[in-house]
């Protein structure tokens, strides 16, 4: 079936008729995981759109590069399609890895680095500011102690802070601040077992011990939280003017300082999410949207994997407007992105990215289109219409 199945995706692109075999070894395949019966419908969709392709280039040119590309990815065991439309053109690709995945590049998977368009960019380190102010700068790679007294110990492993508290003496907490810049990522496990992942360009307030009826933490920027169930003891995060209280579940909290939007995304539990004078008990699959310039709040159902992919090392989006889409690649990636012409800025997107990669082939996929150039300046990526 392996040796099969990508000859028999480009036949489905190119609407060619399948023989029953080929249909039978398809429906087989999409039946073996939910990846590959997703991916299906990416095909569907994908056929549907074809009709439209020659708005920005002959369907035949389009499609062979697509066949080749397919036929030439076998050993890389990576499919990447997509396509453009006319009102919006929109391009739909999927890196997916339903296949035994190669590792593209070796220097692009290393540590400390990441290469676009052979440029080699290093990733900064996450900085915790200690109570007295201090600075300390978290290693990715080397596991290191931090604090360790009759109090706390607070010590790195494997790109994570671990929190541990004595609960021998009881007193008032000192509080902490993980910085996490653009370009980097980490986490955090709280003294009550609580799990945090923080997204690239995000702030992390918290005490070394949870005391009193309330355990409290303040959020600027993104994050997913795991946290330990407490029914005693409720668990709160304040991002700006929104407060979620929990006592134990998983969300993540979207809370930018130059986003227009706090967006609390559920994925397992229920919790409280309260927008200045509006409040909603929300249910796993939701999402509460509070506009910080207009107060208005929206509580309806999502795919919670949009939002949440992000702490895997991807990220799943659909019909996202490229402007939003390279907000993301500027914080992933310490970028400095500007748009030459701002029309551009609403050609819209679905997906999924992972993270880390060479974005060299990316930003080739991304131009296929004939819309859209990257020029490499020296310290910045301007984007421009062909």
């Amino acid at each position: 079936m392996k040796e099969d199945i990508d000859e028999i995706l480009v036949n489905c692109l190119n609407k060619e008729p399948l023989t029953d075999k080929e249909q039978r070894i398809l429906e087989e395949w999409k039946n073996i995981s939910a990846k590959n019966e997703k991916f299906g419908g990416i095909i569907q969709k994908l056929k549907q759109q074809k009709k439209i392709l020659n708005k920005h280039q002959n369907q035949d040119i389009v499609f062979t590069k697509i066949q080749q590309h397919v036929l030439q990815t076998k050993k890389k065991r990576k499919l990447i399609l997509w396509s453009s439309c006319a009102a919006g053109i929109t391009l739909v690709f999927s890196c997916l890895f339903f296949l035994q995945q190669e590792n593209i590049s070796q220097k692009g998977n290393e540590k400390n680095q990441t290469y676009i368009s052979g440029l080699s960019l290093a990733r900064p380190d996450a900085e915790l500011v200690l109570p007295n102010g201090q600075k300390r700068l978290l290693s990715q790679e080397k596991n290191t102690i931090i604090i360790s007294d009759s109090n706390r110990d607070i010590r790195t492993d494997k790109q994570t802070l671990i929190v541990e508290s004595s609960e021998q003496e009881i007193r008032d907490p000192e509080y902490y601040t993980m910085n996490v810049p653009f370009g980097a990522e980490y986490n955090v496990l709280l003294p009550d077992g609580t799990k945090i992942y923080l997204n690239a360009g995000s702030s992390l307030r918290y005490p070394d011990q949870f005391n009193g009826e309330k355990r409290e933490v303040f959020l600027t920027g993104e994050a997913y939280f795991e946290v330990k169930s407490d029914s005693l003891h409720p668990f709160i995060v304040h991002a700006a003017d929104v407060a979620i209280q929990v006592l134990g579940t998983a969300f993540n909290v979207n809370a930018y300082p130059e986003g227009r939007w706090i967006k609390t995304t559920l994925v397992e539990g229920r919790v409280e999410a309260q927008c200045k004078n509006n409040s909603f008990i929300m249910e796993a699959g939701t999402q509460v949207a509070y506009n910080k310039e207009t107060e208005e709040a929206k509580y309806f159902p999502v795919n919670t994997q949009q939002f949440t992919s992000w702490k895997d090392g991807y990220y799943e989006f659909e019909e996202m407007p490229l402007e939003e889409l390279m907000t993301i690649f500027t914080r992933w990636y310490n970028l400095n992105i500007e748009f030459a012409d701002s029309k551009v800025k609403e050609i819209k997107f679905s997906g999924r990215l992972k993270r880390y990669e060479d974005l060299r082939s990316l930003f080739k996929m991304l131009e296929y289109t004939q819309d859209i150039n990257f020029i490499m300046a020296e310290d910045r990526i301007i984007i421009q219409s062909k």
